[in-house]
């Protein structure tokens, strides 16, 4: 699966089991990313992208996702699912927010192939596109 995560600059992910922040723009260039793919999300995720029409929804959607769909992550571990994961996008906000879910994967074992600038509506957003070990895209 080609993972999607969105995290403050000490890897929060979620806050009293709520997103730290969003961002429109943001939301279009994922839109963008995935349209000819499946994206797999839990039903809290799917209230902010009711608009994805390639949006599939259910709690277990990171066990339910193939190897070329992709996983929005929001407010839960992937540990369980790391070996299924190919490809990881990090969104950061750039910021420090309030945070008590912390994304679990430990990053050293993966290697940044890309990074980009975007320009948010309300963010300056940093993308990170990361590759496992040895496997290419």
């Amino acid at each position: 699966m080609k993972l999607i995560v969105c995290l403050d600059n000490k890897n929060g992910l979620c806050f009293n089991k709520r997103r730290q922040s969003q961002d429109r723009r943001l939301r279009d260039f994922i839109k963008a990313m995935t349209k000819d793919s499946k994206l797999y999300m839990n039903f809290y995720t799917y209230e902010l992208y009711k608009d994805f029409k390639n949006a599939v929804v259910c709690e277990d959607f990171l066990s339910r996702a193939k190897a070329d769909d992709y996983c929005l992550l929001e407010t839960c571990s992937v540990k369980e699912d790391e070996e299924k994961i190919r490809e990881l996008f990090i969104f950061r906000w750039n910021k420090v927010y309030p945070a008590d879910t912390y994304f679990d994967l430990d990053l050293s074992l993966w290697n940044l192939a890309e990074l980009e600038e975007l320009e948010g509506s309300s963010h300056s957003i940093t993308k990170e596109r990361y590759i496992k070990g040895d496997y290419e895209i």
